[in-house]
Formats: structure tokens, sequence, C-alpha cells
């Protein structure tokens, strides 16, 4: 079972297992919000957590795949005890860099004594001094060793855990916790939801095509979208024109095909495509 620890009625991944199962198993997409921690001066390419729709918790909950998580006391202020744990993990982290800097620079140094030698054979008999047998590869390798400057923990490198690497408590929760909850007309939304994914499409936000979703016929990382699917959830609600022409005409933009779903009086989802003739002549 996968954990999905929720913020502010969001639900988060901060495992990269789980976040790979999920994208390949169960065809949940989610957003990557974190910085990768290869590239972190850049927004192209986004790493952990990944953030879910409130629609995608409530599915992965629902088919048995997750469960939802609060952690009460991640944001209590840190007892002297776990303070004095987490200053003991970073002096070892420490020494291990120390350690390692020093193992790699004396197999740099070994490979270019030779070179520090003859460098510095050709420096006494610049001065006059022809006796170069005082010259000793050990003790100017201790030498060489001995200038080199301690590793600051300023220079340190950073370890960046993803989830939370203390043990801490954990609240088990349910849908309703969630921002948008399905219920209303957000249950509508989920229905609908529901219907595409078991219909085996990818599905992401399409807040940025003027839609609710968008869907794929693969992953996303191989794929364009196909549709981009408005969610009726008000039938009373009257739907300008305009409206629909702006819609329509957004999808041909963006070379797809405008869907508009909705639940009908039996409690079925629909879906009605919106298609563009040529000019008709009268």
């Amino acid at each position: 079972m996968i954990p999905l620890y929720v913020i502010n009625g969001i639900a988060y991944v901060w495992n990269s297992d789980d976040w790979y199962v999920l994208r390949t198993r169960h065809r949940i997409c989610g957003a990557l919000i974190g910085s990768a921690p290869s590239f972190p001066r850049q927004n192209d390419f986004l790493g952990l957590p990944m953030a879910l729709l409130s629609e995608e918790a409530t599915l992965l909950v629902e088919k048995g795949f997750c469960e939802l998580y609060e952690l009460p006391n991640v944001t209590r202020k840190p007892s002297k005890e776990e303070k004095e744990i987490v200053k003991s993990l970073e002096d070892k982290v420490l020494l291990e860099q120390i350690q390692e800097l020093k193992r790699r620079k004396i197999e740099q140094l070994s490979q270019k004594i030779d070179i520090i030698v003859a460098g510095k054979k050709e420096k006494l008999l610049s001065k006059g001094i022809t006796d170069t047998s005082i010259l000793n590869k050990q003790v100017l390798l201790e030498e060489e060793i001995n200038k080199m400057p301690k590793l600051a923990p300023i220079h340190a490198l950073v370890h960046l855990p993803t989830e939370h690497n203390l043990s801490t408590e954990k609240k088990k929760v349910d849908i309703n916790v969630l921002e948008h909850s399905p219920q209303g007309e957000n249950n509508i939304k989920y229905l609908i939801f529901k219907n595409l994914w078991e219909k085996g499409f990818y599905i992401t936000d399409g807040s940025k095509f003027g839609s609710d979703y968008l869907l794929y016929p693969g992953d996303p990382v191989k794929f364009h979208a196909t549709y981009m699917v408005r969610c009726i959830c008000d039938k009373d609600t009257t739907f300008l024109p305009t409206n629909m022409v702006t819609f329509g005409r957004l999808s041909v933009a963006v070379n797809k095909l405008a869907v508009l779903a909705y639940c009908n009086p039996f409690g079925s989802i629909e879906y009605q495509t919106l298609q563009w003739h040529d000019s008709v002549t009268l």
C-alpha cells in the first residue's frame, strides 16, 4: 500500500519508487513540483514531491492502491534529542567526505609524484645544488598530503532527503480532508475522471488549455494529448454559445479535440465532441 501524505488538502508522493509504480502501473501522472537535485537552477525539469489532483488521490484510495496520511508533528519544533541525532548524522557525513577527499588526493598525488620530484630536482640544480639524493618520494608525498586544506563544513555536500528521514507520528485520514473532495459538483468531476481512467487514458490537469483534463493515449512523456475535456457539473447552468465557440477554437489552435463531459439524468457519463466543418455553400 503506497502512502500519500496530505498537507493543506493536497496529497503528495515523496518516494521515487512509489512515483514509478503510480506512473507505470496505475497511469497516474500528477505534477512534479520539486527541484531536481542535479539541475536546481531551472524550471523545465522538476523532481519530487509529486502533487496529486484530488481526483487522482480519491481514485487511488478507492481502488485500494494507496492510503492517505497526515503528519501532525512534522512541522513542530524538534526536541533536543532529535537535534543531537541530526547533528551526529551531519558530523558523520562530513567525516566520510573528508576521508574520501583525502583518499582521492593521495591517489592523484601518487600518480604525479615523479613530476613533483623532477620539478624539485630542477629547482635545486638551478640554485647550484647538485646533491639531489635528499629528495625522497615518500617524504615528499607526506609533505604534499600535509599541505592539503581541511574540508570546511560550508564546502561539504549536503544530503537533501526527499521524504521525512526520521520516525514521526502518522495519522490515517479519509478523502474528506482533500482540497476538492468528491462531493456535489466535485463528485461529478470525479466520476468523469474515473470513467476516463477506466477507459485506459493517461490524464493530466488541463487548466493551461482552458479545460479540466487533458487525455493522452500513452505516457505524456511519449505522446501529445489527443483530447481536452471540460466537465459540465451543473445541468441547470447555461452554456453560452460564445464560450462553446471559444473552447472549440482553442482546441483547433492546439491541435486537439474539444470534449464536453457530463452526467445524464440516469447517472451515466456521456461525452460530446465539438467538431468544425468546412464552409457551407448557401
